[in-house]
């Protein structure tokens, strides 16, 4: 047998493919084809490569976004208790300045008409160390903190109490109701 035979087949027996790449333009083909497909390979893994480094831009810049708006709202967050805080101040000084219904701070030496205007309770002097002397309708009481004393008015029942003192107010309590 010599180089030069080469199948014992027919041409027309043999594949199509065989027959194409046989030919110089069918090894032309197939060269190009693989060179299409490593050609494709490498611009997608590039495409992928930018396409991650994007991603990672991205992710890094939402990280630092997120720790600027947490440092945003714990800061956000100490200014409403900071606010909170002056709020109960406020509401504190405002319930001195006008205390609750038929409560009433009364200064030293000092006298208000109370209880719808059935009652006219003052503090007398400067207060003791156990108590404060009211001037309930002209009568002389002392209390100390938490005491109360009835006082007849008329027809109606009339309650004066004292809950707390210092050295320049009175807090005292006084209401009416109907015997």
């Amino acid at each position: 047998m010599s180089d030069t035979t080469r199948s014992t087949q027919p041409a027309s027996k043999r594949s199509l493919t065989y027959r194409l790449f046989a030919t110089r333009e069918g090894r032309y083909l197939l060269l190009t084809a693989v060179m299409g497909a490593i050609v494709g390979y490498l611009v997608g893994i590039n495409t992928a490569y930018m396409e991650m480094s994007s991603v990672k831009l991205l992710l890094q810049q939402s990280r630092s976004e997120n720790q600027k708006m947490k440092s945003d709202m714990a800061g956000e967050n100490a200014r409403a208790a900071a606010m909170e805080g002056t709020i109960a101040k406020l509401r504190s000084d405002l319930e001195d300045l006008v205390p609750a219904e038929n409560t009433y701070n009364i200064k030293s030496n000092q006298s208000l008409i109370v209880a719808d205007g059935r009652l006219t309770v003052g503090v007398v002097g400067p207060p003791a160390a156990e108590g404060v002397t009211l001037n309930i309708n002209g009568k002389r009481q002392t209390l100390a903190p938490g005491d109360a004393i009835n006082v007849p008015v008329g027809t109606a029942n009339c309650r004066v109490g004292l809950q707390s003192f210092d050295m320049f107010r009175a807090l005292v309590t006084a209401s009416c109701g109907t015997r």
